[in-house]
């Protein structure tokens, strides 16, 4: 109950406050279009033509034009809702002269800080249910959802400029990778519900994100580059990704020298057909390696679960420190020790490792391009695509949170929300890195 009070009190004492910074902001757009001061008469303005028309005589001369008073409107603030008096203009032959604030929109009734405060809570994963209640609650006005849904979908528009033209700045190093979501998308017919009234039929289906992010390894800034909605993880979807950041000036000669993925099949065949330059080196994701080294533990006959879930940790924790070296003699020594420790008891863990090894070994020639060229580069950025990860666990968490997307424009304003709050500095220190790897063993069975 204190805190009601408290804010209540707050909203008392702010409240005048923002409404006297608004009306004086709003009567001097109106100085401004009549071309005089408050008081001075019609005749004492230079004669000229205003952005105001009248709705009647269709004129809109500073002599013709007065101040007609004000109405009332409620307007929602974070601080408080305020009641702000909007000034009117009136014409001499007795119509309206529409005046197009730059401070205020038609019908607006809420503050451009409201709506930006909503489209943040949304990329921060809040539900509609609860960015409605967090704004309620700060302003003491109720909002619709749909009047939310409405801001957040003016972000859409952020999402086709992140993707449109050149590229500002090409990053040594870019992470691929996917993220699956629900997507409700119209069918085309009509049905009739119990109470006759004709609805569209919808149906569910699941699409994937396919995300290009950038990373510099040298100073750990991180950014999406591009994103393609598909229907699959096949060639032809992440070769239009890939022409598309190839002519955006995605290529070695522009700075490119590494890509980070998961080893999709699919995008194997779009990189043999979209070439990007000359030496471009691949790095097949540590983490993923990881995690099908731990699907691959078989453990041994009577086995209980724990003692399974430990013989998978220690096996990870084996395999991890291979990738922790950056001499390629000490990471041969590293494979070897773990071949022989785990060839009898894992042979199947073993053999994962092999399969993969070779295509897990590009960042050793990526470190050492870097270092003929006098450059310092972060080894945790070059080897899995773990920062690309985190965005995509934002965007699960979202997803889980909608339920399912209902437009292509709902799905990218919450992407281009999401983004807005991921291109920040790492926080971590390096060691961190190995620690979120071996994570995956909190997902074993």
């Amino acid at each position: 109950m204190a805190q009601v009070r408290l804010q209540e009190a707050f909203r008392a004492e702010i409240g005048p406050v923002a409404q006297g910074v608004v009306e004086r902001a709003l009567a001097a757009e109106v100085t401004e279009l009549l071309g005089r001061e408050p008081y001075a008469r019609r005749r004492s303005a230079t004669p000229e033509r205003t952005a105001g028309v009248c709705s009647r005589c269709q004129q809109g001369w500073t002599t013709r034009l007065w101040r007609a008073g004000s109405y009332e409107r409620t307007l929602l603030t974070v601080p408080a809702a305020v009641q702000v008096r909007v000034p009117r203009v009136g014409c001499i032959c007795g119509g309206t002269v529409r005046v197009e604030f730059a401070l205020l929109a038609p019908y607006e009734r809420s503050w451009g800080d409201v709506q930006a405060w909503a489209r943040e809570l949304s990329g921060l994963c809040l539900s509609l249910a609860d960015t409605r209640e967090v704004v309620t609650q700060v302003s003491g006005r109720s909002v619709a959802r749909s009047t939310l849904n409405g801001w957040i979908h003016q972000a859409a528009e952020l999402a086709e400029t992140v993707r449109g033209g050149a590229l500002t700045r090409v990053p040594p190093v870019v992470m691929l990778d996917g993220v699956w979501i629900t997507l409700v998308e119209p069918t085309g017919e009509v049905a009739t519900d119990a109470q006759g009234r004709q609805r569209a039929r919808t149906r569910r289906r699941k699409v994937v994100l396919l995300v290009a992010y950038g990373v510099d390894p040298a100073s750990g800034e991180h950014w999406v580059l591009d994103w393609e909605r598909a229907p699959a993880e096949d060639e032809a979807s992440w070769g239009r990704l890939l022409e598309r950041l190839r002519q955006r000036g995605l290529r070695t000669d522009a700075g490119l020298t590494l890509l980070v993925h998961d080893g999709s099949s699919g995008l194997d065949a779009a990189l043999d057909t979209v070439h990007l330059g000359p030496g471009l080196l691949r790095q097949r994701c540590v983490f993923h390696v990881l995690r099908n080294i731990r699907d691959a533990v078989r453990g041994e006959p009577g086995m209980d679960r724990v003692a399974k879930r430990a013989r998978r940790r220690a096996v990870l924790e084996d395999a991890s420190q291979i990738w922790t070296a950056t001499d390629r003699a000490d990471v041969q020594r590293r494979r070897q020790a773990f071949r022989t420790t785990w060839q009898d008891r894992e042979p199947e863990a073993v053999a994962t490792l092999e399969r993969s090894f070779s295509a897990t070994l590009g960042y050793l020639d990526a470190l050492a391009w870097a270092r003929e060229r006098g450059d310092v580069w972060q080894p945790r950025f070059l080897r899995a695509t773990s920062l690309l990860e985190r965005l995509n666990r934002a965007i699960r968490q979202k997803a889980r949170q909608a339920g399912a997307f209902h437009s292509d424009q709902g799905l990218a304003a919450a992407f281009a929300l999401i983004i807005t709050h991921r291109h920040r500095l790492p926080d971590q220190p390096a060691d961190d890195f190995w620690a979120e790897v071996l994570e995956a063993r909190l997902c074993s069975a």
